[in-house]
């Protein structure tokens, strides 16, 4: 037998119970969403609306159509949207007259350097990130997954749809992975594939109306890197590195986006399915308090054609089932609602739960993912025995990529007065409050410091937009960090020792990357998981997705009555439900001959089922196994060598091994284990020909 080694981020509900009603979310200022009653048809609804003295802004035509109601948007920058809300709610001919409502990103973005040992939820060796210990295992089994995954996804794309603040298209890292309109032609200014929309070659912008695509900050681009960054040589790795992404973008200002113009986006994505692009998963990484039934029917629209929504819980540490949070909390059949956990697999401090309205719990915390190449910094502070995130104050001075070393001194407040003299030529460490931020940083430098660290003075995340210098100028390095960060600083002070450490805060290069938190981070590993099911169970409906990802997850004792699943997503279930080393997929091919499961060897060729999966072989057939395909003695000065060649497929790692009386089991390495490529590999024995009289050569499959 060969020994085998495993291989290795409003209105009542039209359908379901009432909810709890929920605080207003903010909302566009005279912007009215209309849903018309299904008998007023499209010139019916243009005469009601004239009777306000209103015209349609926009049309949901693709919706309108699947739904057979008038769906559009109104506005009239004069009127109030309450006054508006009023007088339309009055008309027998409208059935919902509902604001505009602005949905949120919510996450604490901290730049950093890429590592696949970085990607805890792909993969928790226990490492330490950002102060905090993981525990081993904790994570979505990702290295054993993929070694059960098919290995390529045939002639189809799989594609998912990230409706989110934009994608930065050229990152190294990314562009590999973004969808191209085979229908469009970049560039000439025509709608080339008659979908109304010019020049969507990789998406499009429904907050701007153009098809440039790019981040209005770096969520979007986070997203999309633990949904699908590619398996390249470079930085990270997504949940399923040979999906598509397809970005959608819904804001301009890296935050709020409208009601309106998800809507758009998410009846963009149900186009494109019609049209045959494989798109089998939107990512919702985003949420409001208040609902619409405006927004439910694009939910609905994007459930009958085949499409899972995948929904960030929330950040407010609050229960959905008392407080709803939209779209996760929305009853269709297609959505995934998902929580956050940290590396040790607790809730997560910020993370909304809810036993009755979120699904499942997925890595949340310390996510380490892509951002814009572009205009971001990497921003951390070191110590000799930890490394903490950072991010830098508006308009503070930046450090080269060596970064500016120092003894850490704590001042306190920042006030003139609580400088010590040491702290000339060094780094001060200021608590946030009573001075601006400006005035500490000032009284900093004027005392000497080369960079100034502030931490916050209250829990949650830090958000960089809130914390700035208020003007351009000759600023030291001023990095901000969280209070969590603060404190594990202001342990190694209680000493009143100073502490070396080293401020980092310079322009990423090669593409961007960092750390972030959120539940906006859990849901794309479930994207991705989504993503993953349909590349290895092509055949299978929304639904059967759906169940295999919540009926298969890792039991945690922290999510029972916390999520309805109970545990956190778990991507080898998906693939092995049955546990058996086996991919589910690869046993359907061959089911008489899967009885003894991985173990086993129905046709008796010496080759376990596990190994004739490794290496594509028929586990039915006896001939049909890993084999040389040509055992030859060299030429010219090699000719006492013997050469093997066999075929290396990729993933594998192969051992040859040789022996001269395998009656007694002898068998010895012949030089070092080989990676499969894909391709022919050829083996060199030295020497052989004269250095035995006999020699016999066997294949042994190894997995890392």
């Amino acid at each position: 037998m060969f020994p085998r080694v495993l291989l290795l981020c409003s209105a009542v509900l039209l359908l379901g119970p009432v909810l709890p009603a929920a605080a207003a979310d903010e909302a566009v200022e005279g912007e009215v969403i209309l849903t018309f009653r299904p008998s007023v048809k499209e010139e019916a609804a243009g005469a009601v609306l004239r009777r306000h003295s209103l015209g349609l802004t926009k049309r949901f035509e693709g919706l309108s159509r699947r739904r057979k109601q008038v769906f559009g948007l109104v506005r009239d920058s004069h009127r109030r949207t309450a006054e508006m809300i009023a007088a339309l709610e009055r008309d027998p001919d409208v059935e919902a007259a509902e604001p505009n409502y602005l949905r949120h990103v919510s996450a604490a973005a901290l730049p950093d350097d890429p590592d696949f040992s970085q990607l805890w939820g792909l993969n928790n060796s226990g490492q330490t990130l950002e102060s905090a210990a993981g525990v081993s295992g904790v994570d979505i089994k990702f290295p054993a997954a993929w070694a059960l995954s098919r290995r390529d996804s045939g002639d189809r794309e799989v594609v998912v749809a990230v409706v989110d603040t934009g994608l930065d298209i050229t990152h190294p890292d990314l562009a590999a992975n973004v969808w191209t309109n085979p229908e469009e032609i970049a560039g000439n200014g025509i709608d080339d594939d008659g979908d109304g929309y010019i020049d969507d070659v990789h998406g499009y912008d429904f907050a701007g109306g153009t098809a440039s695509m790019s981040d209005s900050g770096h969520h979007g681009t986070h997203v999309a890197g633990t949904i699908a960054a590619p398996r390249n040589g470079l930085g990270i790795t997504g949940v399923q590195p040979r999906a598509k992404i397809l970005p959608l973008k819904v804001s301009n200002d890296g935050d709020s986006m409208s009601t309106s113009a998800v809507m758009a986006a998410m009846n963009y994505a149900v186009t494109l399915k019609e049209r045959g692009v494989n798109i089998v998963a939107v990512n919702a990484s985003y949420g409001g308090g208040s609902s619409t039934r405006a927004e439910q029917s694009a939910v609905e629209a994007l459930r009958d054609a085949g499409i899972i929504l995948v929904a960030a819980a929330g950040n407010d540490g609050a229960s959905n089932d008392r407080t709803p949070a939209y779209p996760a909390s929305y009853t269709t059949s297609n959505i995934i609602s998902v929580a956050a956990v940290d590396q040790s697999g607790a809730l997560a401090s910020f993370s909304n739960y809810g036993s009755a309205s979120v699904d499942i719990a997925a890595p949340g915390v310390n996510i380490y993912s892509t951002s814009p190449a572009t205009g971001m910094l990497t921003s951390r502070v070191r110590t000799a025995d930890s490394s903490w995130s950072a991010a830098a104050l508006e308009y503070s001075g930046e450090t080269d990529a060596s970064g500016l070393a120092g003894l850490v001194y704590n001042c306190g407040l920042g006030r003139s007065s609580e400088f010590p003299a040491g702290v000339s030529g060094n780094i001060a460490f200021i608590q946030r409050g009573t001075l601006n931020f400006s005035d500490k940083i000032s009284n900093a430098a004027q005392a000497g410091a080369i960079a100034a660290i502030v931490y916050d003075n209250t829990a949650g995340g830090v958000d960089s937009g809130n914390w700035t210098l208020g003007t351009a100028g000759n600023w030291i390095p001023a990095l901000q960090v969280t209070q969590a960060t603060g404190n594990a600083i202001l342990a190694k002070l209680d000493s009143a020792v100073p502490v070396p450490a080293t401020v980092f805060n310079y322009p990423a290069r090669n593409g961007g990357y960092q750390f972030m938190d959120g539940t906006s981070m859990a849901a794309p590993h479930v994207t991705g998981a989504v993503a993953f099911a349909a590349l290895n169970f092509p055949d299978d409906s929304a639904t059967d997705r759906r169940s295999r990802i919540l009926d298969h997850v890792t039991p945690l004792s922290g999510l029972s009555g916390k999520v309805s699943s109970g545990g956190l997503l778990n991507l080898l279930t998906i693939v092995d439900a049955d546990n058996d080393g086996l991919p589910d997929w690869w046993e359907k091919a061959w089911p008489r001959s899967m009885a003894a499961g991985a173990t086993g060897d129905g046709d008796r060729d010496g080759f376990t089922n596990l190994q004739e999966y490794f290496s594509g072989t028929d586990p039915s057939a006896a001939g049909s196994h890993p084999d040389f395909t040509s055992v030859s003695p060299g030429t010219g000065g090699t000719a006492n060598d013997v050469v093997l060649k066999f075929p290396g497929s990729a993933g594998i790692i192969w051992q040859v091994e040789w022996s001269d009386s395998p009656e007694r089991g002898a068998w010895r390495a012949l030089g070092s284990p080989v990676a499969g490529k894909g391709e022919e590999i050829e083996v060199t024995d030295p020497g052989a020909l004269v250095s035995s009289s006999r020699r016999f050569y066997r294949l042994r499959l190894l997995q890392e």
